[in-house]
């Protein structure tokens, strides 16, 4: 039974959790269409890089959604390949944002190069971090691990695999539709909760099976279609098993650059360096993620708060 009767209605845009009604399998479902069309088409990025930035998009959205404390959580790649940086965050409860560095002959060439490791052609080799920052009070968190896969999502994969050893299942996907870029995703993993406890271990496995093969059958066609509900795709999913949604995510395109944030970083290099960095006394500083452009004086940058 799917209950989400009580539950605030979110038709896109959205991280949507969810919990297997007879096992400890948890996952969010992320439906993302304005937001990420916005985010991606403020940029004018190459379709390929585009969708490279809306899987870590997603990635942000489906692993960040689990922060249950004020902060933000980060993906980004580092390779030496044609899209040399993927940057995308989300700083809770769901501001996200992103950008991207690549080089338009590295791209071409690429392009041209046959083969399903689409990591491997167009990111090269280098890692992909995941960081969850929270604020002074906690520490920083940062997970690495290698660019090895078909997919970003593969990569994630293989690090719950390796370094937190949680059974995890992502599935991605970005598309143009209309000349509108969506993305979607689903994530499920096998998470010790109250439940775990009363099965024995053939049952906890045979429900993990039950809950990827299941969860695999979905398609990237399923995910980006901009009709399709949150809880349509799961409830076609887990029907048989029964799944129960929690309150789910809203997700918006908003960058969380400031003039405060600018000054606060240029009052951090002395005279000589700044009187460098302006011309006829203004310093211009753009933010990457938001295209925003800032024009500070330098009588600002040494002007005390008060």
């Amino acid at each position: 039974m799917l209950d989400n009767q009580k539950q605030k209605i979110l038709v896109d845009n959205v991280i949507q959790p969810f919990q297997m009604a007879k096992s400890g399998v948890r996952g969010r479902l992320v439906r993302i269409g304005s937001v990420i069309d916005a985010i991606l088409g403020r940029h004018d990025y190459p379709d390929r890089v585009a969708q490279f930035l809306g899987e870590g998009l997603v990635l942000v959205a489906m692993l960040g959604g689990a922060l249950k404390f004020e902060g933000m959580f980060t993906v980004q790649t580092k390779g030496d390949g044609a899209i040399s940086m993927i940057a995308a965050d989300m700083t809770t409860p769901g501001d996200m944002r992103g950008y991207a560095s690549f080089d338009d002959e590295k791209l071409a060439a690429a392009e041209q190069t046959p083969g399903d490791d689409a990591v491997k052609r167009f990111l090269g080799k280098g890692y992909i971090a995941f960081t969850i920052e929270a604020g002074p009070e906690r520490n920083r968190y940062q997970g690495i691990v290698a660019l090895e896969g078909a997919s970003l999502a593969d990569c994630m994969e293989a690090y719950f695999d390796k370094s937190e050893q949680v059974d995890t299942l992502l599935r991605v996907a970005v598309d143009k539709i209309d000349g509108k870029w969506r993305a979607g995703g689903l994530m499920v993993q096998r998470l010790p909760d109250e439940n775990a406890t009363e099965m024995n271990q053939d049952e906890e496995e045979e429900n993990w099976r039950n809950a990827q093969a299941l969860a695999s059958t979905i398609t990237p066609e399923e995910l980006t279609n901009p009709i399709s509900k949150s809880a349509e795709l799961l409830y076609k999913l887990y029907h048989e098993e029964g799944v129960w949604l929690y309150e789910p995510q809203e997700l918006q395109d908003k960058c969380s650059c400031s003039l405060e944030r600018v000054l606060t970083t240029l009052r951090t290099f002395g005279p000589t360096d700044l009187v460098d960095m302006a011309d006829d006394g203004i310093i211009s500083a753009d933010c990457q993620f938001c295209s925003s452009k800032y024009e500070i004086r330098l009588e600002d940058i040494t002007a005390d708060d008060t």
